[in-house]
């Protein structure tokens, strides 16, 4: 086919404006709208009524970013600029705008392109990043604390600065002891305004998963499955509780600790629901982790303190009463008063005891060699009081 058999006309034209991929925009010299296609339409959210004919560039360009809009291109031809689209909704949309002037009547066409999932991506892996410093910062605190209750609130604040949510909050899991139930205990929280938040208020003690709404959440995080839920998707009874909240989007890391599903650690956004990336998601898996090694570390350690403080106990006292035993079966031997067979019963208790010390020696002595190096010297410590 020749070119010559080809025939642009009106409709052809027409047909190729509005199937176009990317938004299209016609405007006149005083920037008001006169044409816009099909898909830039579906971009800003409005019906073409509102926008033809209707609407200038300042009604659908983010105010900061007008000024960027009228810079021209190299030599008046062609100007690429990134800005935000201000939907009908409210809502800013990243987009790559191209704008061309139209021979000399000061009409130009801009053609519009969606990289809002670009730049969300872009923001996700950079949040990432700044999530993985924050890691770095808490694992540095959990090391030289204590106890790991000391430091949580900074640790929090650092995840809370890095992720810019609205808050990040620290769950511990219970048992109603008397249905079996599974509880949420509200322990610690920072907010990004500075504030410690509500979670210690009564109504986020001992509050079941399935009062929460939440119980959906049980066999994912028991699993060591992080969960993402935005309000937009969320079922009825976990969207009841993130409207009362004023959540728009929320991850819940679960915290395990020797095993065991200690926790929770959750993230809240309220302005927003918020695009997570997969490798956000994963950073802020990690974060939970590093909290429940902090704490299996410290129950650990109490634990081991706690044996050889009662292994102590053990051994200081019986070695005590063997000795004034074998005391007495002396004074009773010397006079001659006691029969052979009641000093040999005494004897055979003696050595049951002397039994019985070995072998809390030989678990204390285990005990410490899979502990840690300052629990021998806690040990001596204990025994030289």
């Amino acid at each position: 086919m020749s070119r010559e058999d080809i025939h642009f006309d009106e409709h052809l034209y027409e047909a190729v404006f509005e199937s176009a991929g990317d938004g299209l925009v016609v405007a006149g010299s005083t920037s008001l709208i006169l044409r816009a296609n099909c898909r830039f339409l579906s971009m800003a959210g409005y019906d073409r009524s509102e926008i033809e004919g209707v609407m200038q560039w300042s009604g659908v360009i983010d105010g900061p970013d007008l000024a960027a809009l009228a810079a021209p291109g190299p030599d008046g031809g062609q100007a690429l600029h990134e800005l935000h689209l201000k939907r009908k909704d409210g809502n800013l949309l990243a987009v790559a705008v191209t704008v061309e002037s139209v021979g000399d009547r000061g009409i130009f066409t801009a053609s519009i392109l969606d990289i809002s999932g670009k730049v969300r991506a872009t923001q996700a892996l950079r949040r990432r990043d700044a999530v993985l410093d924050a890691i770095n910062t808490m694992a540095g605190l959990f090391l030289t604390a204590p106890r790991w209750e000391d430091v949580i609130v900074g640790a929090l604040r650092h995840l809370c600065e890095a992720t810019a949510v609205r808050r990040v909050y620290l769950f511990k899991n219970s048992e109603d002891p008397r249905t079996g139930d599974l509880l949420m205990n509200g322990c610690y929280e920072w907010t990004r305004d500075g504030s410690g938040g509500a979670i210690t208020d009564p109504a986020m003690q001992n509050l079941s998963y399935q009062d929460a709404g939440v119980v959906s959440w049980i066999p994912a995080l028991s699993a060591g499955e992080t969960v993402f839920t935005d309000i937009g998707t969320a079922g009825d009874g976990e969207r009841k509780n993130m409207e009362a909240l004023g959540v728009k989007s929320e991850v819940i890391a679960p915290i395990s600790a020797g095993g065991r599903w200690w926790g929770f650690i959750g993230f809240d956004e309220t302005e927003e629901e918020r695009y997570w990336a997969g490798a956000e998601i994963d950073t802020l898996g990690a974060a939970a982790g590093i909290i429940g090694s902090a704490i299996r570390r410290q129950e650990t350690e109490e634990a081991m303190l706690a044996f050889i403080t009662e292994s102590a106990l053990r051994l200081k006292n019986p070695v005590a009463l063997v000795r004034d035993n074998l005391s007495m079966i002396h004074e009773d031997l010397s006079d001659g008063t006691t029969s052979k067979e009641s000093i040999l019963d005494q004897i055979r208790i003696q050595i049951a005891n002397a039994n019985q010390i070995a072998e809390n020696l030989r678990m204390l002595n285990a005990s410490i060699a899979e502990g840690r190096q300052e629990i021998p010297e806690a040990f001596r410590r204990f025994l030289t009081k």
